[in-house]
């Protein structure tokens, strides 16, 4: 197995690989088509290159993730780090909402047992907020969960800094996810501020801003109804031309180190802080060995500057 580069998962003595394997993708919606053997490869790729940090959430496929996640990795889920979320309803219609009251995330922890085949989750976040349930009663329940083995750490995901700060009043927080990328800046540094002070783990979803950074849209292209990305505003017809120039611009920055622009974007989150971890999402196994080129290396201060540079007020 290859060693990449880890940390401790918080306060605690879980170590993960900074490069995380996203598993939206893997369940099938979202994402455009999606073949689940692909997908079954990816994860086998991941956990054979030595990625010890596994993302899933319940939503993902309506279970359909946690449960392809569960197979592939067989006796291994429990030698790697799983994180699972809660507090995104469905019914049989799939129609979806958010829920985070402590009843519907006992029972949405109890389901995802089952489907990831485990005695306790290992890192388990609230997904997003429900703007009814206060967020303290939520961590409470997650809490009191862990009290009982059935979760091993608390995560929030999609928060500010006030928003952790009040969950850390409650229980410890060992990760908070938010989206963050080269062109997607968001987390202020302020969240990032709380993360060092409190021994936080920031894991950045989005990393590779939807396949956007990836390099692999040369031209625009119109995503179906069934792809997320037909929503986003980077991929919208208005807005590529300038994100598609400044990437250019991008891949020659990569290009001078010998790598590609993923794993320069990747390679930009790890390098914010120490405590940072990226997420990939990959529908194959050829992307999982792609995207973890971004393991062992670092970018200068001038490969920064020049980031910065190039992504000065884009999309603006």
């Amino acid at each position: 197995m290859n060693t990449l580069e880890t940390i401790c998962l918080g306060r605690t003595a879980s170590k993960i690989s900074r490069l995380g394997l996203g598993c939206w993708a893997i369940g099938g919606h979202g994402w455009g088509k999606v073949r689940e053997q692909d997908s079954k490869q990816a994860v086998k790729c991941a956990l054979d290159r030595g990625v010890s940090f596994f993302d899933t959430a319940d939503v993902y496929g309506l279970g359909k993730s946690e449960t392809i996640l569960a197979d592939v990795l067989g006796p291994s889920r429990t030698k790697v780090l799983v994180a699972s979320k809660g507090g995104v309803r469905w019914n049989d219609k799939g129609q979806i909402w958010t829920d985070i009251s402590p009843s519907y995330l006992r029972r949405a922890v109890e389901n995802s047992l089952r489907r990831l085949k485990m005695d306790c989750i290992p890192l388990y976040y609230v997904h997003k907020l429900d703007g009814v349930t206060p967020l303290q009663e939520s961590i409470a329940a997650l809490e009191r969960m862990r009290e009982e083995g059935k979760i091993g750490s608390i995560g929030i995901s999609n928060i500010s800094a006030d928003q952790l700060l009040q969950a850390l009043r409650v229980a410890p927080v060992a990760a908070v996810q938010v989206r963050l990328n080269i062109f997607d800046r968001e987390a202020s540094k302020e969240l990032l501020d709380i993360c060092k002070r409190e021994s936080v783990t920031l894991v950045a979803w989005g990393a590779l801003a939807d396949g956007l950074l990836t390099g692999k849209f040369k031209v625009y292209k119109e995503f179906k109804d069934d792809d997320h990305r037909s929503r986003m505003p980077e991929f919208k017809k208005e807005l590529f031309p300038e994100y598609g120039r400044r990437l250019r611009l991008l891949e020659q920055v990569a290009m001078e180190r010998g790598r590609r622009v993923g794993q320069l974007a990747l390679r930009w989150v790890l390098d914010l802080e120490p405590f940072t971890c990226a997420l990939f999402g990959a529908k194959t196994d050829i992307q999982v060995t792609e995207n973890l080129g971004a393991d062992g290396w670092n970018l200068t201060d001038a490969d920064l500057a020049t980031i910065d540079s190039i992504l000065f007020d884009v999309g603006r």
